[in-house]
């Protein structure tokens, strides 16, 4: 116990100090790999559809649009595959012969392109997809989000919903998080109600069918352009909450969202962006979240593609990163090419991290060094703790941080009581500590 007092006492003199430090800021600008041509694959608003504008956005360039703004960063000829109304239903029967659909929305919700023209294109989309050297996809919410209303809008075609359903509806919604059953509460309540049988044998079917050809579809696209094209960097857009929007000819004023729909919106995003995340790891694409995209009704405004366009810029790999035994399909990519581009962290002489191995304490007075601390190992052989680790990492965070009491407390006790507070760090676990807080 008295160790224990000793060693609190010690931290807080170091916290307490420690207003001094500096975030350490990265000051080398970031080197790309060469990409010679783009393509971009996705639906309206990858193709720089507008809201408040006639673009005629279907498999053609939009000045403005992220993807254009990506390939004229690297001078790369542009092929602009994008479609309004594309699920990846319609972009998986371009490329697999053997995939046949029924599906009563195919190539149906495209705004001035005949389906025969469409599918004229499968050989272009094909051979784009081998020559590229990078692939832009932003697609997915056609698939749920649009495909239920256009179920939902022929149920209504065809009844007339009662307003008590609709009026008690929207304050079911106020309530509800994403972790409750939804689906099977707005079926039981149009069923209390009388609200149209329909409704509830048609929602449950349809939001099935939409979400697992999303997420059966979206693997066999990824398998597909690696097959066919083993090195092309994939850049995966994901989809964003739309509560952040402008009124035509007011592009710079910004609506504030109510908190009821931005969080009930953000927790169905967050799940309709999930098939993604859970594969990047599997696959060694790029994931880009594009959370807080600005939007004039759900589509983004030009700020909104200059945004996403810079959040690609930050997710692309540097090309200074050499090593050889981590890549995009480690968890642990982000903070060690950070660490290790910055000049933090080193890699052994034949260019591999090595991350699995003890983080020693000499090896630890090196990286604070280079970020501009002290650090004196009692004994350089030792292999530092984990305590020791998470405790350097917080007080060299930002300042504001380490003033905010609640979060020092909350802080001391994640260090003080978990079981592997004293075991020995990799150096895995060090970069990806000191990750989380210079970055």
């Amino acid at each position: 116990m008295k160790t224990l007092k000793r060693t609190l006492a010690v931290l807080l003199a170091l916290v307490l100090v420690s207003g001094s430090f500096v975030c350490f800021a990265e000051t080398n600008e970031k080197q790309y790999h060469n990409y010679e041509k783009v393509l971009l694959l996705g639906d309206s608003e990858a193709s720089g559809f507008t809201d408040y504008g006639d673009e005629f956005s279907e498999f053609n360039r939009v000045d403005d649009s992220y993807a254009a703004y990506i390939a004229d960063f690297f001078g790369a000829e542009f092929y602009p595959m994008a479609c309004p109304g594309f699920r990846t239903i319609e972009l998986r029967t371009l490329l697999d012969d053997n995939y046949i659909v029924d599906d009563p929305y195919l190539f149906t919700q495209v705004p001035r392109t005949p389906e025969a023209e469409l599918r004229a294109k499968a050989p272009a989309v094909r051979q784009a997809i081998a020559d590229t050297d990078m692939i832009i996809i932003g697609i997915g919410g056609n698939d749920w989000g649009a495909y239920l209303g256009w179920t939902l809008a022929d149920v209504e075609l065809e009844n007339q919903l009662p307003e008590e359903f609709k009026t008690q509806l929207r304050e079911y919604l106020k309530t509800a998080s994403f972790e409750d059953d939804i689906i099977g509460e707005i079926v039981a309540l149009a069923d209390y109600l009388n609200a149209v049988d329909d409704i509830a044998a048609v929602l449950p079917e349809a939001a099935t069918y939409a979400f697992s050809t999303l997420h059966e579809n979206w693997k066999w696209l990824v398998e597909y352009f690696y097959e066919n094209n083993p090195d092309v960097t994939v850049v995966a857009i994901g989809m964003f909450p739309t509560y952040y929007q402008t009124e035509e000819g007011a592009p710079d004023v910004v609506a504030e969202p109510d908190a009821v729909t931005a969080a009930v919106t953000d927790a169905i995003i967050s799940y309709g962006n999930k098939h993604m995340i859970d594969n990047q790891e599997k696959y060694g694409y790029v994931y880009v979240d594009t959370a807080g995209t600005v939007v004039e009704i759900s589509h983004p405004t030009v700020a909104g593609h200059r945004f996403i366009a810079d959040r690609i810029l930050e997710e692309l790999p540097d090309a200074r990163f050499d090593l050889t035994d981590v890549t995009l399909k480690n968890s642990e990519y982000k903070a060690v090419e950070y660490m290790y581009v910055n000049g933090l962290m080193n890699g052994t002489a034949d260019k591999t991290f090595n991350g699995n191995s003890a983080m020693t304490k000499a090896d630890f007075s090196a990286l604070m060094s280079n970020m501009g601390k002290t650090y004196i190992p009692s004994d350089s052989s030792k292999a530092v703790t984990l305590m020791e680790v998470k405790l350097a990492a917080f007080v060299t965070a930002e300042e504001k941080t380490i003033n905010d009491l609640f979060a020092l407390l909350k802080y001391f006790a994640q260090i003080f009581f978990t079981n592997d507070a004293f075991a020995p760090a990799t150096r895995t676990q060090v970069a990806t500590e000191f990750y989380s807080y210079v970055k």
